[in-house]
């Protein structure tokens, strides 16, 4: 039987060298069933540690190779449906490892001043409909050169916009709306940072659409400024919002209360954009959302018509999937892979490292989205046939004689799974306990592939032996 397509770049073809697309292959599955970035962790012995190491500073396997491999999968995966293309950038720090990682390496200053590092800019692919997880459609990391001009020196008011840092917002929304032209309709979402006139431009109704988060005051065309406009319409609806506590900050869960306005306005081109192919105004459409006297505050541009309340209320629920986005930069730092204590030397090898790592990521979230909505995802895009066949396995050990220890899940599905693989990180699996998150999701990865590595051996073995 063959596997359907997952989200899981296979590396055919990618760097011209099938020993390195094998080796490829070979770091990532060990990056799935890792706990921790390290190469040595994850090596079983010495001799695999320092292949893993050649692999990494062999200029042939580059990052290009590696991001249009992992793009490809959601290429393959947005057929026919609405996609959210959630965007945000993240930056790396290791300040701590300055002895350490060879100058000129693929590292630079960052946004903290005096700080090594990088920055990585994605866009997450996400079913606008079922809210699974698919892959990525842009990924691009980069370095800003040390001693290198600062804005004042460069003019960067002036420049045109391809030669901002900016620009990766509009690069990404064109490149995805490129990349997925299969899918019925394209929605870019981002956060304040992307409040750019330049990136409406990208719009093709009714394919691409964009919703983001406004930042600027911007100047409309009646002739004042949009909050002002926003400030004279009446609430047009009212509702709920639970709010999640965060002991973190002090602060209690509770039930903020909502107010809900929408209009069409046109924004007008500010000076600052230097693109003479776009027009003097552009006509989108606003969602205030504001909590009734305390701080809650979303005001949000979209091309999307937005005339009902239900249309005004799908806005923010599109935009609140930006959640997806941070939980991936969360599993890549301090709460998963712990990209910025890998022990590499080179930048550019941490770089490559930090690619993969976002495809172990992947598989995490797209568990922990299954055991969030009961409008899951499909088992078959995360695990493959024979991984489905080990679970079955391993469901039969980790269930109990009652029904409290039973999975309640249908099988072969991916909350089933992600029952087993949870059950396997040390989660209890009753009702009463919260839903697993993702340290114990991962726990339970290694545990499984541990399993699964050993039991795959036998099962080809067995065959081997009945063909013979």
């Amino acid at each position: 039987m063959k596997d359907p397509i997952n989200s899981n770049p296979d590396f055919k073809g990618a760097f011209g060298d099938k020993r390195i697309e094998k080796r490829a292959g070979q770091v990532l599955n060990k990056l799935i069933v890792g706990r921790n970035s390290s190469l040595r962790q994850i090596s079983e012995d010495e001799s695999e540690q320092r292949s893993f190491y050649r692999l990494f500073n062999n200029e042939s396997f580059s990052e290009q190779g590696i991001q249009e491999s992992i793009v490809k999968r959601s290429q393959k995966l947005c057929t026919g449906r609405h996609v959210l293309c959630i965007q945000d950038t993240t930056e790396f720090n290791f300040s701590g490892q300055q002895g350490r990682v060879k100058e000129k390496s693929g590292l630079g200053t960052t946004t903290r001043e005096g700080a090594l590092g990088f920055m990585l800019h994605c866009s997450l692919v996400v079913d606008a409909e079922r809210k699974h997880a698919i892959g990525y459609s842009y990924i691009k990391a980069w370095e800003r050169e040390q001693g290198a001009p600062n804005r004042r020196e460069r003019g960067y008011q002036q420049l045109p916009i391809e030669q901002k840092e900016s620009y990766k917002w509009i690069a990404a929304a064109r490149e995805s709306g490129e990349l997925l032209k299969q899918a019925n309709m394209i929605t870019i979402i981002a956060d304040r940072e992307s409040d750019i006139y330049d990136l409406f431009g990208v719009a093709e109704k009714g394919k691409v659409e964009v919703l983001i988060r406004s930042n600027h005051d911007r100047n409309i065309s009646c002739g004042t400024k949009l909050r002002n406009y926003l400030d004279e319409l009446p609430v047009m609806y009212n509702y709920d919002l639970a709010v999640t506590g965060d002991i973190r900050k002090g602060s209690k869960s509770r039930i903020a209360k909502m107010g809900l306005k929408w209009t069409k306005t046109e924004i007008m081109k500010p000076i600052s954009c230097k693109n003479d192919s776009l027009p003097a105004a552009m006509e989108v459409y606003v969602v205030e959302a504001r909590e009734h006297n305390k701080g809650i505050y979303w005001r949000i541009l979209t091309t999307h018509e937005v005339k009902t309340t239900e249309q005004a209320m799908q806005a923010i629920s599109w935009y609140k999937q930006r959640w997806h986005i941070e939980q991936v930069f969360r599993l890549l730092k301090t709460e998963g892979f712990r990209i910025e204590r890998s022990q590499l030397e080179q930048g550019w090898a941490i770089r490559k490292l930090t690619l993969l790592a976002m495809m172990a990521t992947l598989r995490i979230l797209q568990m922990m989205l299954a055991y969030s909505d009961d409008n899951e995802q499909p088992i078959d895009e995360v695990f493959d046939h024979q991984e489905q066949a080990c679970l079955i396995v391993m469901n039969k050990k980790l269930e109990g004689e009652t029904d409290k220890l039973k999975n309640p899940s249908p099988a072969n599905t991916l909350k089933w799974a992600t029952w087993i693989i949870a059950r396997m990180g040390g989660w209890k699996g009753y009702a009463s306990q919260r839903k697993p998150g993702p340290i114990v999701l991962q726990k339970g990865l290694v545990k499984f592939y541990n399993v699964y590595e050993g039991w795959s051996l036998l099962l080809n073995y067995q065959k081997n032996v009945y063909t013979q």
